[in-house]
C-alpha cells in the first residue's frame, strides 16, 4: 500500500536536498515511492550532482521536470514537496490542490500573505492532505516542553538566536538570472527572503505557538538595518531584529535575532515562564524550576534539589537538525497512507498564524514599531498594501 503513494519534490536546492535525503530513506523503508523531481535549472536535476549530497539516490525510473506545472499535469504523483524560494511561487500550490495532489509546503510558504490565503483556500476546497515544514515541532525536547505546559498557563517565552551572515550558504537557484543577488545567497536578500525574521525567525515564532498551544494576536517589531554600503557583500537584510508577540491567552513572546558579518558566532538563549515556574535550556537537558511543596511559602528557602526538575534530556541535536526533518516527512506520509490527518502537527491553515506574525513584524518595523493586530493584518483593509505582491515582482 505504501509503495503506491508517489512522491514528487519541487525545488532541488539547499533545503530541497535535505528533503530529498529523507525521501530516499523513506522509500528504502517502504514508506512511499520517490517518483519525481522538478527544478528549472537542469544541473540541479543531475544525478551526478545529487549523489554528492545523497549517495543512495537512484535516478532509475525518476521522472524529471523543468517546472512544477509539468509535474502537476503529468498525473504521476500523489503528493508534492514544495521547496522553492518563497518569492518564486506563482500559483503552483493552488494548481496542485485543484489536481487532488497532497501538499507539503516548505516555510515560509510565500512572502505575500494574500497568496497564502489563496493557497489555503485552494487546499481547504480540495480537501487534500497538507502540512507545512516546521520541523522543530518534531524535536523530542520541544514536544516534551509542550506536554509539560499542557496543564499550565504560559506567561512569557524568550528566545535569542545569535547568528551570523556567514551562516547563509550559496544556494542552487540561479538568482542572478531572475533579478536576484549575483552571489546566489538569496537568504541574505530582503526581496527573496522577506528578511531573516520571515525566512528563519518563523521557526522560533512557530515553536512559541506550539509550546503554548496558542496563536499570536499582535506584534511589535524594531529592526536595525544593515548600512547600505555593506549590501553588496553582506546582503540587505537587517543586522538585528527585536520582536514582541502578544498571544491570545495572555502570554508575551520576545524574539531577538542577530545577523552581523565577520563574527562567525552562533549562540542561543531560551526561557519559558509559566505561572509557577521557569523552564530553562541547560547543558544536555531542559529543566523546570518549580517548588511543588504543599507548604508554600516554606519557612526556609528551598534548595535547588527541591525546585529543579528535568523535563527532558538533550537528544544530542537541535531543533533545526535533520532527524526532525525525517520525522516530519515520515509522519506526513504515514498520515496520508493511514488517512489520519491527526498524526500531523500542523496544517496549512493552522500555520497561517506563524506566517502572518512574521510578515506583520516586518510591517510593524516599517511603521516605526506600531502594534499590528494579526487578524487585521490578515484580512483588514488597513494593511492590504502589505499583503499583496508588489507590481512587477
Amino acid at each position: 500500500m505504501a509503495k503506491q503513494l508517489r512522491v514528487g519534490l519541487v525545488g532541488v536546492g539547499q533545503r530541497g536536498l535535505n528533503h530529498l535525503q529523507q525521501l530516499v530513506r523513506l522509500q528504502s523503508e517502504e514508506i512511499g515511492t520517490f517518483a519525481a523531481l522538478a527544478d528549472p535549472f537542469a544541473e540541479n536535476l543531475s544525478a551526478e550532482k545529487i549523489k554528492q549530497y545523497e549517495s543512495n539516490y537512484d535516478e532509475r525510473g525518476m521522472l524529471l521536470f523543468s517546472s512544477a506545472d509539468e509535474m502537476i499535469s503529468s498525473g504521476e504523483v500523489d503528493v508534492i514537496w514544495f521547496a522553492m524560494p518563497p518569492n518564486q511561487h506563482r500559483g503552483e500550490i493552488e494548481r496542485a490542490a485543484e489536481a487532488g495532489i497532497a501538499v507539503f509546503a516548505e516555510k515560509p510558504q510565500t512572502l505575500f500573505f494574500d497568496e497564502a490565503i489563496s493557497q489555503a483556500e485552494a487546499i481547504d476546497k480540495a480537501g487534500i492532505p497538507n502540512t507545512v515544514g516546521f520541523q522543530m515541532r518534531f524535536h523530542p525536547a520541544y514536544k516534551a516542553i509542550r506536554d509539560h505546559l499542557s496543564d499550565k498557563w504560559t506567561a512569557a517565552m524568550m528566545m535569542v538566536a545569535e547568528g551570523a551572515v556567514e551562516g547563509h550558504g550559496v544556494k542552487h537557484t540561479h538568482t542572478e538570472e531572475r533579478g536576484g543577488p549575483e552571489n546566489r545567497i538569496w537568504t541574505a536578500n530582503r526581496a527573496w527572503s522577506g528578511t531573516s525574521m520571515v525566512e528563519a525567525g518563523i521557526h522560533q515564532t512557530d515553536i512559541m505557538r506550539y509550546w503554548s498551544d496558542d496563536d499570536v494576536e499582535w506584534v511589535r517589531a524594531s529592526y536595525v538595518d544593515r548600512p547600505e554600503h555593506l549590501w553588496a557583500s553582506e546582503g540587505d537584510n537587517p543586522i538585528y531584529y527585536n520582536v514582541t508577540y502578544g498571544f491570545k491567552k495572555g502570554a508575551i513572546g520576545t524574539l531577538v535575532f542577530t545577523k552581523p558579518a565577520k563574527s562567525y558566532y552562533n549562540g542561543r538563549f531560551d526561557c519559558v515562564i509559566w505561572e509557577h515556574g521557569t523552564i530553562k535550556f541547560e547543558e544536555n537537558r531542559i529543566v523546570d524550576y518549580h517548588y511543588a511543596g504543599d507548604d508554600w511559602s516554606p519557612a526556609l528557602r528551598p534548595g535547588i534539589d527541591e525546585t529543579r526538575r528535568v523535563i527532558c534530556e538533550d537528544p544530542g541535536y537541535d531543533g533545526m537538525a535533520i532527524p526532525n526533518t525525517y520525522e516530519l516527512a515520515k509522519t506526513f506520509l504515514e498520515s496520508i497512507i493511514d488517512g489520519d490527518d491527526s498524526l500531523t502537527r500542523n496544517s496549512y491553515r493552522s500555520s497561517l498564524n506563524s506566517l502572518a506574525a512574521v510578515l506583520a513584524a516586518n510591517t510593524s518595523n516599517y511603521l516605526g514599531g506600531e502594534q499590528v493586530n494579526i487578524e487585521e493584518f490578515m484580512y483588514g483593509e488597513r494593511y492590504a498594501g502589505y499583503r499583496a505582491r508588489p507590481s512587477g515582482v
